[in-house]
């Protein structure tokens, strides 16, 4: 494929007619021509950003930024309502690779009711795999803020851990897989999301805060969220919901399962916990007590009692990247 932009018939076939209006509140979206889409949000803005530059199968790329994008927004108690995104192919890609990544992303926009309002697509010698960059915009009632983290707070997650994770793990590596196993993988990239189980915490007044558990996993979120706050936490190895699979991988390639990213699990402080978990079980969403927040440091008690001070690290997929130092 040459370099720069697509033609004005390839951005027309493989992105400008896959998209679609279904919110109101977008006034103006994309056109050929438009170099700004308009909304009419009029509550609080919450705005988020986020590149994709992970191995995967291409159709899964544009999926993946829509999730990670809107995630963030509905962690900090959004409704997501419209997102840019952008492309950096490789020379090596053609347009058609484009409309690919563009219909794995309005699928899930439109799973989301997100409009895809805007973006950028080109070809450049600069990237060696696709680059997707995302930016969801979402309005919000009220905020909820990382800074809401308090001493004493439980914490929670939703669904399993390291779904996404095990998903590029796969994507990677393609081991050997039953029919069963890759009927799971599929599930896994149906819940990659975090907007149901915010729709429902985020009214929820034991709610201090919430935060989508991405790169470095679950110990990454928790000594990201306590360091904001200088607050510690005391997490528990043995509490870690886990499925099958994904141990299973993760052992085989030896990979930590808590330090692999985690998108559509979901980090929960609360400073009660009766009422959410009974949401969460009406709602048939997995919710797990995983630890508490303490006064400093923050620590991970192994199953066989030991304790280890846990920081920021880089995730486990950059193993197989060769990108990591």
């Amino acid at each position: 494929m040459k370099l720069g932009k697509l033609t004005t018939d390839e951005l027309n076939k493989h992105v400008i007619s896959l998209l679609h209006k279904n919110r109101s509140e977008v006034l103006l979206s994309s056109a050929i021509g438009e170099d700004c889409a308009a909304l009419d949000l009029k509550d609080v803005i919450v705005v988020s950003s986020d590149p994709i530059t992970a191995v995967a199968e291409k159709e899964k790329l544009g999926a993946l930024c829509v999730n990670v994008c809107c995630n963030d927004v509905a962690a900090n108690g959004g409704e997501p309502v419209a997102m840019t995104i952008t492309l950096i192919m490789p020379p090596s890609c053609s347009a058609e690779d484009v409309g690919v990544i563009m219909k794995g992303a309005v699928k899930r926009a439109d799973e989301l009711n997100v409009d895809i309002v805007g973006g950028h697509t080109e070809f450049s010698d600069c990237v060696v795999r696709p680059v997707v960059c995302g930016t969801a915009f979402g309005k919000a009632a009220k905020v909820i803020c990382k800074s809401g983290l308090k001493k004493g707070d439980l914490l929670f997650v939703t669904k399993k851990l390291a779904l996404e994770g095990t998903c590029l793990l796969a994507d990677i590596l393609k081991p050997d897989l039953d029919d069963d196993e890759r009927k799971k993988l599929v599930l896994f990239n149906s819940q990659l999301d975090v907007v149901p189980e915010s729709t429902l915490l985020k009214t929820l007044p034991q709610v201090s805060m919430m935060h989508d558990v991405t790169e470095g996993g679950i110990l990454g979120a928790v000594a990201e969220v306590c360091f904001l706050n200088g607050l510690g936490a005391e997490i528990w190895e043995d509490k870690m919901p886990l499925d099958p699979l994904t141990v299973k991988l993760c052992a085989r390639y030896g990979v930590n399962p808590l330090r692999l990213i985690s998108s559509g699990s979901m980090l929960v402080a609360l400073s009660g916990s009766e009422t959410a978990e009974k949401v969460m079980k009406a709602a048939g969403i997995e919710f797990t007590c995983i630890g508490k927040v303490t006064e400093k440091g923050v620590v991970l008690v192994h199953k066989d009692g030991t304790r280890e001070k846990i920081d920021v690290l880089a995730d486990e997929l950059y193993k197989f990247s060769g990108e990591s130092k």
